[in-house]
């Protein structure tokens, strides 16, 4: 085995570098999904840029259609979007298949070349082993890693969350903001009503202390509705948070 190594390093080194590589990128994806799938688990209060970035963009387009969103369409290009080093996961996954080709193609004319220089059947015969082994390794890694599987489930738990929680929350957030502009305009609507009743009913000797009451009054009544605006603003931004 020494002297085929030191025979034939060149062909065989090449082959095992590409098989290594081609099994370090199946194993980043798996890395990156399983810890994509752990964060989404509980999305609402999660760290991620990625999935903080797909609530965002979630939230923005059900406002802007007025809550007609296809969450499957939606979270399919997000899915797409995902990128490891500048690549996709589906570009990933074709460069981890050509790297497995390039090591069979390399054993193969390492093979093919040792047969033209006199070598017997049984001297390039490690090239046909490394092959099957290559083969075997590469998948039994990729079954382990399941991509395939963790894009499923990574899809299905972003789907669920938007769909089933995040829908109701932006409902919700929408329905107590339109509440809270209803109490401000009626603060100040009652404010702008005690104005002109204060006035008039103060005597000329003590106007300037009624109108002057009746400012203040004016501004408690509209500090108190916003006031009121910005604990419930505050309680809704903990909630979405």
């Amino acid at each position: 085995m020494q002297a085929f190594i030191k025979g034939h390093a060149f062909f065989f080194g090449t082959a095992m570098s590409f098989l290594l590589l081609s099994i370090l990128c199946r194993f980043m994806t798996g890395v990156l999904l399983k810890k994509l799938i752990k964060e989404a688990e509980n999305m609402s209060a999660t760290n991620n840029k990625l999935l903080r970035q797909c609530k965002l963009k979630f939230q923005n387009c059900y406002e802007l259609n007025d809550g007609v969103v296809n969450v499957a369409v939606f979270v399919g290009k997000f899915m797409q979007n995902i990128r490891l080093a500048g690549c996709s996961l589906r570009m990933l996954g074709q460069v981890s298949g050509q790297l497995l080709l390039l090591s069979v193609f390399a054993e193969g004319i390492g093979a093919c070349l040792g047969i033209v220089h006199g070598e017997t059947l049984g001297d390039v015969l490690p090239y046909y082993l490394f092959a099957f082994l290559s083969l075997y390794l590469y998948f039994s890694v990729s079954g382990l890693v399941d991509v395939q599987g963790k894009r499923a489930m990574l899809e299905t738990t972003i789907i669920d969350f938007l769909e089933n929680r995040m829908s109701g929350r932006i409902v919700g957030v929408k329905r107590d903001s339109e509440y809270l502009d209803m109490v401000e305009e009626q603060a100040l609507e009652e404010a702008g009503k005690k104005m002109p009743a204060g006035t008039a009913e103060c005597p000329d000797a003590i106007a300037d202390g009624c109108g002057e009451k009746t400012v203040q009054d004016t501004e408690g009544d509209a500090a108190g509705g916003t006031r009121q605006k910005g604990e419930l603003e505050e309680l809704l931004g903990e909630f979405l948070a």
